[in-house]
């Protein structure tokens, strides 16, 4: 039974909360403080840190994602609502005439009815679950590395999201090709010289040892990088490049991104959000995205430290706080 709350109560509620805040920017502090003089030198650049440990309170806010994501039931079953949705849409909307691309918004109709079908999916945390890998930073009191991340990926070892392969089958068996575009980057690496992309081989190993359709070829994978035109994380040259050949009938991810460039949505958000959850599907990812980077934008100066970074970070993730509907009555 709901219970209101005394004043006195809401004032401790806030001294609370205020104390905790303040805590975080101490503990932020301190770990500035705490980092070698080589580490505080370094440039702190846009994506995070490469190699940084990682500070308390950052420590703590990716815990509580990265239990979330593995632990809490709510989770799987948000994931299992989302590709169930998504396979009643197959034999209906998805079917129907029409496109999921605004890449394709300017194709005749005539012209798009006489391409195959195909459906586009995302990968990381929309069908690979790769929460293992920031669980063994969390253990390590480090951050997001590249070096590290690479070992993980040539492991093969992240499972599927729960819901991903039984939609992804369907779809196939429906006759839509199913197309794999990540920002997984395409490079060489000093362990394996011969390889021009390993980031490609290991994602390979890892869909199929999944059981997921359309790989046998391996054409259906599209990496960042593996072409000059697809250097950037906006996906939008890749949907062309698929728009080319394939009348797009649905697109699912977990990142605004997957489906349209932020801008784009915001211009025509009434219109945009009429496709989720006919033509597009968005699953749950709190841990990272171009929702945090919209957040933070402009945080870090091109010469702060990694410590200053961090702090200033955070203090610009406080101010994005709401602690009060935009049209709550004044008192």
């Amino acid at each position: 039974m709901f219970q209101f709350k005394s004043k006195e109560e809401r004032q401790k509620e806030a001294r609370a909360k205020q104390k905790q805040m303040l805590a975080d920017l101490k503990a932020a502090a301190a770990f500035k403080k705490a980092l070698p003089a080589a580490a505080a030198a370094e440039v702190a650049k846009p994506a995070r840190p490469a190699t940084a440990p990682a500070s308390p309170v950052t420590a703590r806010e990716q815990l509580n994602a990265t239990l979330w994501l593995q632990r809490a039931t709510e989770y799987e079953l948000s994931t299992l609502q989302v590709y169930r949705l998504a396979t009643e849409r197959l034999p209906t909307v998805i079917a129907a005439p029409g496109t999921a691309a605004t890449e394709q918004w300017t194709t005749a109709s005539t012209q798009l009815a006489a391409l195959p079908t195909a459906i586009i999916v995302d990968l990381d945390e929309t069908v690979l679950d790769n929460t293992y890998y920031q669980a063994r930073q969390l253990l390590q009191g480090r951050e997001y590395e590249e070096s590290s991340w690479q070992a993980w990926m040539q492991e093969a070892a992240a499972t599927a999201i729960p819901g991903a392969v039984d939609f992804l089958r369907a779809a196939a068996a429906a006759g839509h090709r199913v197309f794999y575009v990540t920002n997984r980057f395409c490079q060489r690496l000093e362990s394996s010289p011969e390889d021009p992309c390993p980031a490609r081989t290991a994602t390979l190993r890892n869909l199929r040892a999944l059981g997921l359709p359309n790989l046998e070829d391996g054409e259906s994978l599209m990496l960042r990088g593996e072409r000059p035109q697809w250097n950037s994380s906006d996906k939008s040259a890749r949907r062309a490049a698929i728009a080319e050949r394939y009348r797009i009938v649905a697109l699912v991810g977990d990142d605004l991104r997957d489906f349209v460039d932020r801008p784009i949505f915001e211009s025509r958000r009434s219109e945009l959000s009429g496709l989720f959850g006919t033509r597009w599907f968005l699953l749950p990812n709190p841990i990272y995205g171009s929702w945090e980077r919209e957040l933070t934008s402009g945080a870090c100066a091109p010469s702060m430290s990694v410590a200053d970074c961090a702090a200033q970070t955070l203090a610009r993730k406080y101010g994005q706080l709401k602690p009060q509907p935009a049209n709550a009555p004044k008192h």
